[in-house]
């Protein structure tokens, strides 16, 4: 049973899923929530303003020790102001993104308990001005993405996109123990169906040969430097660059 159920079935059955049974009334076939809870439900959410099906994920626990140094969010461990489609419907509420483990995390609108969302059913979200998107990887042919959630930086017929990765680390040390949480990013050019992984320079010239010359220049003008701790910042100001150049015309057919 999901943690939304268990609050349904405790709070006086006003948002009872089909999932505790209470017996059937004459309206309502075998399984099915009665109408008259129906109608209390809907209710109820309308004046707590907040959606069950939003709550549907299994409760999250803090893993991370406390001698552990680092967190495991993204950005901020604080809940941050979010959208997320989900399930079809869009949301608008404080949302945190474990990258440990990649996935959603937010409060439950009812006690202290913490939830984490489903992922499959996650489409997009956003946290604070951060835009993220859901992929799939194609099992079908070799692909250098894997499934999951990717920060669009650069949004428009070429998308630039990262994966943000963090990974924890522990051990026993005399006396105790300790460890800590570092952060690896991956970015991605998007062309239509396909996808490139790119990190220095080469690799963004090498996939538009036809502006190579003047992406050079820019790289050179603007002194971007695609070291660890600058490649997004440089790959962001290179593909939003590429997106002002005129689309080069076709050679002429005979």
């Amino acid at each position: 049973m999901k943690l939304y159920q268990l609050y349904s079935c405790a709070g006086l059955l006003l948002l009872l899923p089909a999932g505790c049974a209470l017996g059937q009334t004459a309206s309502a076939a075998p399984g099915e929530v009665p109408p008259v809870l129906r109608t209390l439900r809907q209710h109820y959410e309308a004046g707590l303003g907040f959606d069950s099906q939003l709550y549907n994920g299994q409760e999250y626990v803090n893993y991370v020790r406390s001698y552990i140094k680092g967190h495991a969010f993204f950005d901020s461990a604080d809940p941050q102001p979010g959208t997320v489609e989900y399930g079809g419907g869009t949301y608008s509420v404080p949302l945190r993104y474990d990258i440990v483990r990649e996935v959603l995390v937010l409060k439950a609108p009812l006690g202290a308990l913490t939830l984490q969302l489903i992922n499959e059913r996650v489409t997009r979200f956003s946290l604070g001005s951060h835009s993220f998107i859901r992929l799939v990887a194609d099992s079908g042919r070799a692909a250098p993405i894997r499934t999951g959630f990717y920060e669009v930086l650069v949004d428009g017929s070429v998308q630039l996109l990262a994966a943000h990765r963090k990974n924890l680390q522990q051990r026993s040390v005399a006396g105790g123990m300790e460890g800590e949480i570092t952060q690896k990013d991956e970015f991605f050019v998007r062309q239509g169906t396909e996808l490139h992984s790119v990190g220095k320079a080469k690799s963004v010239l090498a996939l538009f040969p036809e502006s190579k010359a003047r992406l050079r220049e820019y790289i050179k003008t603007r002194k971007l430097q695609f070291s660890s701790t600058r490649r997004q910042e440089a790959l962001t100001a290179l593909l939003q660059y590429y997106a002002t150049l005129p689309v080069p015309s076709s050679p002429a057919r005979h």
